[in-house]
């Protein structure tokens, strides 16, 4: 992944941390029998951790490795093209320039020319690779939250994006029928998301409940860990072979304390703390904001204890 997976904004292959590599590592070492570990892997972290990156990078590794189609699926279909399928074009248009004889490319023009954001028809890309262990046909697809016209779909890697907007029927049944192929051994979910909202987000939730397990008087995840990997929040539910990588700490060596204090300090996020801890902490969130702002309720609060009117208020109405 990281010798060929090329970044649009260097022009350099992506370069791992340390944490990631591990973790990516652990996922994606075969059993003896050959066939991959788990069915379900899911990477959620704080926000601007490069999970996209890693989603594109699995995506194109996983067509080079072991073949086969691969879906992109996310809120909907302009979501699923902006985020990883762009990704992976801009690799392969970089490999298409680098070796012009051995690499074959076939997208539509609406996504080279115009910025990938043009017509909503196209969502398909498709490359060869002379020369490698697997060449192709290598097929990618970027799918709207249409449940229906991917009922039964023969793909190898599905590949589910901000899991936790997947609120509605139909993007919940979505995920429900795009099931990896159990006789393909190499045929999987990768889910990248970070965390949703308490009553909205179910099949998120659903997930992190089962395998990361938090305990539900003091929020700490008891989930079953993976050996080797102790230092880091990975949890594995064996009896459905899910992995699940849930982090709340800010890894990447640019995100300063400096750049969080001013997340922090974000006038859209004025009076919504939860949001903060959600997008930056990869914290679960009621999603509600306060009909009075944070500040206007403490000064109610300040001259209610002047007037003498909170003090006389039972501890458990104060």
């Amino acid at each position: 992944m990281e010798r060929e997976y090329v970044l649009k904004e260097t022009h350099k292959p992506i370069h791992l941390e340390d944490h990631q590599r591990r973790i990516l590592n652990n996922f994606f070492t075969l059993t003896p029998d050959g066939r991959l570990p788990y069915l379900t892997y899911v990477y959620s972290t704080p926000k601007k951790e490069g999970k996209t990156e890693i989603a594109a990078g699995v995506a194109y590794s996983w067509s080079r490795l072991y073949g086969g189609d691969c879906i992109s699926a996310a809120n909907d279909k302009e979501g699923a093209r902006a985020r990883m399928f762009v990704r992976v074009v801009e690799t392969l248009l970089e490999l298409k320039r680098k070796r012009p004889k051995s690499f074959s490319l076939a997208v539509h023009e609406s996504c080279h020319e115009r910025g990938f954001r043009g017509s909503r028809e196209q969502s398909e890309i498709e490359f060869n690779d002379i020369g490698q262990a697997n060449p192709g046909p290598h097929i990618l697809r970027a799918i709207p939250g249409d449940y229906a016209g991917e009922a039964g779909a023969m793909v190898a890697l599905i590949v589910f994006d901000e899991l936790w907007g997947y609120s509605s029927i139909s993007l919940n049944r979505l995920y429900t029928e795009l099931q990896p192929q159990p006789a393909n051994p190499f045929s999987a979910r990768f889910i990248t998301t970070y965390a949703g909202y308490y009553g909205e987000s179910e099949l998120l939730w659903n997930i992190y409940d089962s395998v990361v397990k938090p305990d539900p008087q003091t929020d700490e995840e008891m989930g079953q860990r993976v050996p080797g990997l102790e230092d880091l929040p990975v949890y594995v539910h064996p009896e459905s072979k899910t992995i699940v990588y849930w982090d709340h700490e800010n890894r990447m060596p640019w995100k300063t304390e400096e750049f969080l204090s001013a997340a922090r300090a974000d006038p859209s996020l004025r009076g919504r703390d939860g949001e903060y801890l959600r997008l930056w902490e990869n914290r679960w969130s009621t999603g509600a904001q306060p009909f009075l702002p944070t500040e206007l309720i403490d000064a109610i609060m300040a001259q209610g204890k002047e007037m003498g009117l909170i003090n006389n208020m039972p501890a458990e109405a104060a």
